[in-house]
């Protein structure tokens, strides 16, 4: 069985994270259209800057974040 692309745990079922960094990825997903109502409008690189800047975000999401941001950075080029 092959390992989460953060961490060392085995991966959750047709993903590429355990299941652990997979239920951050959902939510990270979920909060997306929530926060960009509240700002007005966001961007998705922007929001995962302030997700991965805020106190209040747990490791896993902050790591799910990360890779995120690096995905996201690797598209605009």
């Amino acid at each position: 069985m092959e390992s989460c692309h953060l961490c060392k745990r085995p991966r959750a079922p047709s993903s590429t994270l355990c299941k652990y960094h997979l239920m951050a990825r959902r939510n990270i997903d979920a909060g997306y259209k929530r926060w960009a109502d509240a700002y007005g409008s966001m961007g998705w690189k922007e929001y995962l800057e302030k997700v991965i800047a805020s106190p209040e975000t747990g490791s896993w999401a902050k790591e799910v974040a990360e890779l995120l941001a690096k995905e996201a950075g690797r598209a605009d080029a």
